[in-house]
C-alpha cells in the first residue's frame, strides 16, 4: 500500500519513503513512526500510545518520541507542521490536507508532459509454468522497448512497471498515477494443448476506462509477431498516425527458435540479480543462445556486458576489454537498428579508458536516437555526459531516467551522486551515494571525498574506515589513476576531498587545520 504524504511517497509493504522519486534515508523507528501516523489519520495519539506503538516493551524517553517526530517532519517536507500536528498536552495529529485527498483532474499528468506515459505490467501467468512465465516476463520487457521507439509515447521502465504489479489491484490504479503512467496494459496468460491464449487490456488510470483490449492464440513460436502487434495496438490506440518503418526498428532480434530466447532472457535476468556466480552464469546462458541463435544481436550485445562486468569493469584486462569491444561491434552489425546494442558498445567502450570517448559519445547518442524513452540508456547517457565535465546535462538526463522509472536499479544512485559531485553538489552527491545498499571501497571513497569537501570530517573519516577496511591497499593516486572522469580540474577536486578525508592517512586533515 503507498500513500501520498505531502511531497513524500510512503509504500508501506516495500518500507520507503521517496520525494522526487528519490529513496529518502530514514531511520527504521522514523519509518514506523510515520506508519503508525497515517494508519491513524484525524484522531489525535498520545505520546504514551505513540511510545508504545514503535518502542512496544522497551522504556524511552519522550526525548525519543520527539526526535523522531521532528525527523519524520522532516522526511516529508513538513516543516511547517502542516499534517503532523502537536496537539498540547494531548499528543500528536496526522492530518492531510483536503486537497491531498482530492486526485488531480484526470488531465493533469498529461498535460504536464507532451505525450501519454503507458507502464506494462508483466502478464498473469500460471506460476507452475516456468516456461510460459520467462516467455511472458520477456514479451513484456520486448512491448516495453517496442513502445519506447515511438517519440509520441513515453513508457515507464520495465523495473519500475514489475514493481508496480506487485501492488493489489484495487490499489494498482492510484499507485500508478503517482509514478505518472497514464496508461497501464495486463495481459491474462492461458495455455491450451500446444498454444497460448492471451488476453491484453489497455486502460486509463484516472478513469479506468478501457481504451483498448483484444484477445489472441498463438503457437509458442509466434512469441516474437505477438510483442509486435500488442506494441502496435496499443500505439494505434493511442496516436492516430503511426510511421511503419518506426515499428520495423522496434522489432526484437531475429531468434531461430523459443530456446534460444528463453537462454536470453535468463541470462538477462541474472545479469540484473546479485549473488555468487550470477554473472558467470548469466554468460552460460548468453553463450547458449548464440549457438542456438547466432543472428541475435542482442544475445552477442549482452555477452560483451557479461564478460566486462566479470572482468571486473575499468579493471578487465585489455584483453578481455578488447574482446567485448569486438562483440559488441558484431552484434551492432547483426542488429543496427537495435539501441540496446548502441548502448552496450557505449559502455565497453567507456571501461576502454578515456581515449575512446568520442567513439562513447556517438554510440550513446546513437542508442538515445534509436529510442528516446529508454531509462537505462538515459541514464547511462547522462553519467556519461557528467563524466566528460557537463554535470547539467547529465544531471536532467539522469532526472528524466528516474522519472521514467521511479522503482530505478541501485546503480542510479552512483550515477546521480557521480553528476552531483562534478556539480560541486556535495551533500547532495552524499545522500545520492548513502542510498546504495552494498558498498565497494572505490564508493565508499566517493561518499568520503563529498563529506570532506561538505566540511563534514567525522563522516569523512567514517567512509574512509569502511573502504580501508574493505581495500588496505588502495590509494588516493590508484583512484585518480582510474577515474573515468574526463576534466582534470574534476579529478584534482576528487583528489582534494581524498586528501581532506584522510584517505591516504586513515585520518582527517580537516580536524587539523
Amino acid at each position: 500500500m503507498a500513500l501520498r504524504i505531502g511531497g513524500a511517497v510512503l509504500d508501506l509493504d516495500r518500507g520507503t519513503l521517496r520525494r522526487d522519486g528519490e529513496i529518502v534515508p530514514i531511520r527504521p523507528k522514523t519509518l514506523e513512526l510515520l506508519a503508525f501516523l497515517t494508519r491513524n489519520p484525524g484522531r489525535v495519539l498520545s505520546k504514551d500510545e505513540l511510545m508504545q506503538a514503535v518502542w512496544p516493551g522497551i522504556i524511552v524517553t519522550e526525548d525519543s518520541l520527539t526526535q523522531s517526530i521532528r525527523d519524520a517532519r522532516k522526511s516529508i517536507g513538513d516543516e511547517a507542521q502542516a499534517l503532523i500536528r502537536t496537539v498540547p498536552r494531548r499528543g500528536y495529529l496526522f492530518q492531510l490536507p483536503e486537497t491531498e485527498a482530492t486526485p488531480p483532474p484526470p488531465s493533469a499528468a498529461a498535460a504536464a508532459r507532451a505525450e501519454p506515459t503507458v507502464a506494462v505490467l508483466p502478464f498473469d501467468v500460471d506460476p507452475a509454468n516456468a516456461t510460459a512465465r520467462a516467455l511472458f516476463d520477456g514479451a513484456v520487457e520486448e512491448i516495453t522497448n517496442a513502445l519506447s521507439y515511438f517519440k509520441t509515447v513515453a513508457v515507464l521502465a520495465r523495473h519500475s512497471a514489475f514493481a508496480l504489479a506487485e501492488h493489489s489491484s484495487e490499489d494498482i490504479r492510484a499507485t500508478a498515477e503517482r509514478l505518472g503512467a497514464d496508461y497501464i496494459a495486463e495481459g491474462r496468460v492461458e495455455t491450451a494443448g500446444t498454444e497460448y491464449g492471451a488476453r491484453v487490456v489497455l486502460t486509463e488510470t484516472a478513469s479506468g476506462r478501457r481504451v483498448w483490449s483484444q484477445s489472441f492464440t498463438f503457437a509458442p513460436a509466434d512469441i516474437f509477431a505477438f510483442q509486435t502487434m500488442v506494441a502496435q495496438r496499443i500505439v494505434t490506440a493511442l496516436v492516430a498516425n503511426i510511421e511503419s518503418a518506426v515499428m520495423r526498428r522496434g522489432l526484437p532480434a531475429a531468434a531461430a527458435n523459443v530456446e534460444a530466447y528463453l537462454h536470453f532472457l535468463r541470462g538477462k535476468e541474472l545479469l540484473r540479480s546479485y549473488g555468487e556466480r550470477v554473472n558467470q552464469d548469466a554468460r552460460e546462458h548468453f553463450l547458449k543462445a548464440i549457438e542456438l541463435d547466432p543472428q541475435s544481436g542482442l544475445a552477442h550485445a549482452y555477452l560483451a556486458l557479461a564478460e566486462v562486468i566479470i572482468g571486473g569493469y575499468n579493471d578487465a584486462p585489455r584483453a578481455v576489454l578488447d574482446q567485448a569491444r569486438d562483440r559488441a561491434l558484431h552484434a551492432i552489425a547483426l542488429s543496427p537498428d537495435e539501441a540496446r546494442c548502441h548502448r552496450m558498445l557505449a559502455l565497453t567502450l567507456l571501461y576502454r579508458g578515456r581515449d575512446e570517448y568520442d567513439a562513447v559519445e556517438k554510440h550513446f547518442a546513437r542508442a538515445l536516437d534509436l529510442n528516446p524513452y529508454d531509462a537505462d540508456t538515459l541514464a547511462q547517457t547522462g553519467f556519461f555526459r557528467a563524466l566528460r565535465g557537463d554535470g547539467e546535462a547529465g544531471l536532467a538526463l539522469l532526472d528524466k531516467a528516474i522519472q521514467l522509472n521511479p522503482m530505478h536499479p541501485t546503480w542510479y544512485y552512483y550515477d546521480r551522486g557521480e553528476a552531483l559531485l562534478i556539480l560541486g553538489r556535495y551533500r547532495e552527491a552524499a545522500a545520492s551515494f548513502s542510498c546504495l545498499p552494498r558498498k565497494s571501497a572505490w564508493q565508499w571513497a566517493r561518499l568520503a571525498t563529498c563529506h570532506a569537501l561538505a566540511g563534514d570530517a567525522e563522516k569523512a573519516l567514517a567512509c574512509v574506515r569502511e573502504g580501508r577496511a574493505l581495500e588496505p591497499g588502495l590509494t588516493i593516486a590508484q583512484i585518480i589513476e582510474e577515474t573515468r572522469i574526463e576534466r582534470s580540474e574534476d579529478r584534482e577536486r576528487i583528489r582534494e576531498g581524498l586528501e581532506l578525508a584522510g584517505w591516504d592517512s586513515n585520518g582527517p586533515l580537516l580536524s587539523k587545520s
